[in-house]
């Protein structure tokens, strides 16, 4: 019989398996979702809210390129990733930068985060949830509102269902895993409502250096409810799949 630690380690190993793959013999990132570019409607999103200082949290940053960007514009920011190949990739291109830039990266895993709590102001997920909400949503959410702020914000890009391409399976224990998952208005409120204030859903792109057109995607703007730091210890340790 299979754990969630089982679940959680699978889908550890798969993804730095598939950026071994991807980075053999190449420094390229090849994802259909790859931008070099901070994502427009992020950069917006922090123009209109007047945000102009604050510690970001870049989840599944990859090799680093809205972190990085993020970095450039004043911000302090944390790449996580749970592939330490990619984040070779991204910590070498700091190397680059200049030294004031304020950039670290961190092998983590948001389904088990080992990041100190309640240190962000803003947790940007451009593309993490929709790869392990069918592991455990309930240890997402429980580990994203142990690391935010009370008073942060979490920007979530997700695939959006009206997006046909890019539909794959992995398979763990004899089980298929959809790969991204794919969401909705409605989907997205029964996933959040209870644990946030669901502030805003637009329809967004993963804006692509790869691909046109760029995938089609949900950008998603949550805060926490009054009172709500953090599931309970049920919830965030024994989270069923």
């Amino acid at each position: 019989m299979t754990s969630l630690q089982d679940f959680i380690k699978w889908n550890e190993d798969k993804w730095e398996s598939k950026n071994q793959q991807m980075y053999q013999g190449t420094s390229t990132n090849r994802w259909p979702w790859f931008s070099e570019e901070l994502d427009p409607d992020i950069s917006d999103f922090l123009k209109v809210h007047g945000i102009h200082s604050a510690k970001i949290l870049d989840l599944g940053t990859c090799s680093g390129s809205q972190a990085i960007a993020l970095a450039k514009m004043g911000y302090q920011v944390v790449g996580s990733d749970i592939s330490e190949t990619a984040l070779a990739q991204a910590k070498n291109k700091t190397e680059t930068l200049p030294w004031q830039t304020q950039v670290e990266f961190v092998l983590d895993d948001v389904l088990d985060s080992r990041l100190a709590p309640e240190q962000f102001d803003l947790i940007l997920d451009r593309g993490c949830f929709h790869s392990v909400c069918c592991i455990s949503t309930k240890k997402y959410i429980a580990n994203v509102l142990k690391l935010l702020k009370a008073d942060g914000k979490v920007l979530l890009k997700t695939m959006s269902l009206k997006e046909r391409r890019f539909s794959d399976y992995d398979v763990f224990a004899g089980q298929k895993i959809p790969m991204p998952y794919r969401f909705d208005d409605e989907i997205l409120h029964n996933v959040f409502a209870e644990h946030f204030h669901i502030e805003k859903i637009t329809d967004s792109y993963f804006y692509s250096a790869v691909i046109k057109p760029p995938a089609q995607a949900k950008l998603v703007v949550l805060s926490k409810k009054p009172g709500v730091n953090c599931l309970d210890k049920a919830a965030g340790e024994n989270a069923s799949i």
